[in-house]
Protein backbone atom coordinates (compact mmCIF):
# COMPACT_ATOMS: atom_id res chain seq x y z
CA UNK A 1 0.00 0.00 0.00
CA UNK A 2 2.86 2.11 0.98
CA UNK A 3 4.53 1.88 -2.09
CA UNK A 4 1.61 1.67 -4.34
CA UNK A 5 0.90 5.54 -2.99
CA UNK A 6 4.53 6.61 -3.37
CA UNK A 7 4.59 5.69 -6.60
CA UNK A 8 0.84 7.50 -7.43
CA UNK A 9 2.05 10.72 -6.14
CA UNK A 10 5.15 10.63 -7.21
CA UNK A 11 4.03 10.36 -10.94
CA UNK A 12 0.99 12.84 -10.29
CA UNK A 13 4.21 15.27 -8.54
CA UNK A 14 6.09 15.36 -11.60
CA UNK A 15 3.19 15.96 -14.38
CA UNK A 16 2.01 18.68 -11.86
CA UNK A 17 -1.04 17.43 -10.38
CA UNK A 18 -0.64 17.86 -7.29
CA UNK A 19 1.78 19.66 -5.41
CA UNK A 20 4.86 18.37 -2.99
CA UNK A 21 3.15 18.66 0.30
CA UNK A 22 0.32 16.48 -0.21
CA UNK A 23 2.64 13.46 -1.53
CA UNK A 24 4.61 13.82 1.46
CA UNK A 25 1.52 13.81 3.54
CA UNK A 26 -0.15 10.91 1.92
CA UNK A 27 3.40 9.00 2.03
CA UNK A 28 3.48 9.90 5.93
CA UNK A 29 -0.17 8.84 6.49
CA UNK A 30 0.32 5.76 4.70
CA UNK A 31 3.37 4.61 6.68
CA UNK A 32 1.32 5.48 10.03
CA UNK A 33 -1.30 2.95 8.60
CA UNK A 34 1.08 0.05 7.42
CA UNK A 35 3.24 0.11 10.95
CA UNK A 36 -0.39 0.64 12.88
CA UNK A 37 -1.52 -2.80 11.48
CA UNK A 38 1.26 -4.33 11.74
CA UNK A 39 1.62 -3.71 15.66
CA UNK A 40 -2.27 -4.65 15.12
CA UNK A 41 -0.83 -8.48 14.03
CA UNK A 42 1.75 -8.62 16.57
CA UNK A 43 -0.70 -7.76 19.42
CA UNK A 44 1.64 -4.48 20.41
CA UNK A 45 0.61 -3.57 23.78
CA UNK A 46 2.26 -0.60 25.42
CA UNK A 47 4.16 -0.70 28.85
CA UNK A 48 2.41 -0.17 31.31
CA UNK A 49 -1.01 -1.74 29.55
CA UNK A 50 -1.46 -3.84 32.90
CA UNK A 51 0.58 -6.97 32.61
Amino acid sequence: MALGLKAVFLVTTIMGITRLWPAILADTGATVLVTANAMRILAWRPSGAGN
